[in-house]
């Protein structure tokens, strides 16, 4: 008599659960093990000698939980690259696009000072941290490069306007591009925390007041008159006066209210005027009467502007 064996439905059932595991295995990539810092050593000696006199190599020593860090955590697995010695066989941060250098270099740099850097306008212009930033450098030195040249190197209009007639000290050599811009991403024109008229009055503080008659530019944004990179005409204004100023206020000046050949009286004033009085006018600075033009405590002598003319 044939016996069914019980056991025979768990048998195949273990059958095809090793079958399974067995092809899932040999499916499955190979766990690579590091390659170590000697291996790279071995190729890189000048770059592997220097490290540790880098910033990074200085915070790896000083952190017990990253002492031991490989150049993997920044280049990724070394294996094949040290097995083919291809280059592409492993990241290489100054050749990666801003999906791979920027990213990777974030995991570690996430504090407040990138918080903008997602919608900046250099991570949409594809500029990586690798374009700015050498990182296999002594700590001594700095890691950015040669400023403000390499922000000339996209920013060819701003250097140009630098070496107008007036400009910032920036080719002199007493300001720098950072001294006002946050290059990682900022709330307006990647400016620093301070925006505007704010980061403006950081420096020129004198111009803020509050002040008892006060122009309505200046208590609005700076840029209204002026233009911060460089200018041909004086104190980087957008143009010289009074072009400048008649782009707001009509022209008032005594000597050219009428073009007439003679006196005129106008409401209280009465003068003489020319048929070539427009030229008096605009060969005269507003500034030259309305001399405190970013505000004033004290009231102007005329009467009918109430002392609001700015006029000392």
């Amino acid at each position: 008599m044939h016996h069914r064996d019980k056991n025979g439905p768990r048998s195949m059932a273990l059958i095809v659960i090793l079958g399974l595991v067995a092809a899932f295995m040999a499916a499955a990539p190979t766990l690579q093990a590091e390659v170590a810092n000697e291996v790279c050593a071995g190729c890189h000696d000048e770059v592997s000698e220097m490290f540790m006199n880098t910033s990074h190599g200085i915070y790896f020593s000083d952190n017990a939980a990253l002492a031991d860090a490989s150049c993997e955590k920044c280049h990724g697995s070394g294996v094949e690259h040290a097995n083919e010695g291809d280059p592409a066989l492993v990241i290489n941060p100054s050749n990666s696009d801003q999906f791979g250098a920027a990213e990777m270099c974030l995991t570690c740099h996430d504090d407040h000072k990138f918080d903008d850097w997602q919608m900046s306008s250099h991570k949409g212009a594809d500029i990586t941290c690798a374009d700015c930033h050498k990182v296999h450098v002594d700590a001594s030195k700095s890691s950015m490069k040669s400023s403000p040249q390499m922000c000339y190197t996209c920013h060819t209009d701003v250097r140009a306007a630098a070496y107008m007639p007036s400009h910032h000290p920036i080719a002199e050599g007493k300001m720098k591009c950072e001294d006002c811009h946050n290059v990682h991403g900022g709330s307006t024109a990647m400016t620093l925390d301070d925006s505007g008229r704010e980061l403006c009055l950081s420096c020129h503080g004198e111009k803020e007041g509050p002040f008892v008659y006060e122009h309505a530019p200046v208590s609005e944004e700076c840029l209204v008159c002026h233009t911060p990179h460089g200018s041909v005409a004086n104190s980087m204004l957008k143009q010289s006066e009074p072009t400048l100023c008649l782009s707001c206020h009509p022209m008032h000046f005594h000597s050219i209210s009428y073009a007439v050949d003679g006196p005129f009286t106008i409401r209280d004033r009465s003068g003489v005027s020319t048929l070539d009085g427009f030229k008096v006018g605009m060969n005269t600075k507003c500034t030259q009467c309305h001399s405190e033009i970013h505000g004033s405590d004290s009231p102007s002598q005329t009467m009918s502007t109430g002392g609001n003319t700015l006029t000392r």
